[in-house]
C-alpha cells in the first residue's frame, strides 16, 4: 500500500469515528455531512473527497465494526474444547468490545436500517455469520439436551441480551466490563441449564 492510499484510509477512519459519535448521539437523519466536515476540520467539498454520501460513511462504520466483531472469533472458539468456556468467551468478547467502540455499536443498532438495500444486505449477512458462530458455540455446550428450534431461540435471546448493553451500559460505571460479562454469563447459563433440564425431563416423561 502506497503512502497516499495509507493516508486516505487513515483519514476515512478518522472521519468515520467522528461521524459515529454524531450518529450515536444526535441521530443519523439529524446529522449532516456539514456537521461531520466541520468536526473533522474539512470543507464540505473536502469530505466528499473521502466519502460520496452520508450513507457511504454509515456503511464504512458498520461494516468495519462487524468485521471487528467477526475477526478471528471462529478460530478462537475452535481453540477452546469446553462448551461452557466457549460460551463464557462469546459473552466476554461481546461485552469487552463495547467500551472500546461505543459509538460504532450504537450506530449499528440504531442506524443500519438507513443503508441502501445492497449495503444493508451485506451487513445482515455478516450479522447472520455472527449468529452462526454463536449458535455453533452454544450447540457445542448444549449437545442434544434441547431441540434445534430451542437452540436457535436461545441463541437469539443470548445475542439480544448482549446487544441490550448498548442501550444502557456505562463502561465507566462501578461495574466494569469484566464483572458485567461474568454477571451476564452466570444469569444466562443458569437459565440455559434450566431450559435444558426441563427439556430433558419432558423427553423422559414422554418416554415413560
Amino acid at each position: 500500500m502506497n503512502d497516499d492510499k495509507r493516508h486516505a484510509n487513515k483519514k476515512r477512519a478518522a472521519i468515520a469515528k467522528i461521524a459515529a459519535e454524531f450518529f450515536s448521539k444526535k441521530g443519523f437523519a439529524e446529522t449532516s455531512m456539514e456537521d461531520i466536515a466541520v468536526a473533522a476540520k474539512l470543507s464540505k467539498g473536502g469530505i466528499y473527497h473521502y466519502f460520496g454520501s452520508k450513507t457511504d460513511v454509515l456503511y464504512f462504520i458498520v461494516d468495519n465494526f462487524m468485521e471487528l466483531v467477526l475477526r478471528d472469533l471462529e478460530e478462537e472458539l475452535k481453540g477452546i474444547d469446553d462448551g461452557l468456556e466457549k460460551m463464557k468467551r462469546v459473552i466476554r468478547r461481546h461485552v469487552e468490545l463495547y467500551p472500546k467502540h461505543v459509538a460504532e455499536a450504537k450506530t449499528l443498532i440504531n442506524a443500519v436500517h438507513n443503508l441502501p438495500r445492497k449495503s444493508f444486505k451485506n451487513i445482515v449477512a455478516k450479522e447472520r455469520e455472527y449468529f452462526r458462530v454463536v449458535d455453533d458455540a452454544l450447540s457445542a455446550y448444549l449437545g442434544d439436551s434441547v431441540g434445534k428450534n430451542e437452540a436457535v431461540a436461545i441463541t437469539f435471546i443470548l445475542i439480544g441480551v448482549c446487544n441490550s448493553i448498548y442501550a444502557w451500559y456505562d463502561p465507566h460505571s462501578s461495574v466494569g466490563p469484566s464483572q458485567l460479562s461474568d454477571m451476564m454469563f452466570n444469569i444466562l447459563i443458569d437459565g440455559i441449564r434450566g431450559i435444558a433440564q426441563k427439556s430433558a425431563d419432558h423427553q423422559a416423561n414422554l418416554s415413560g
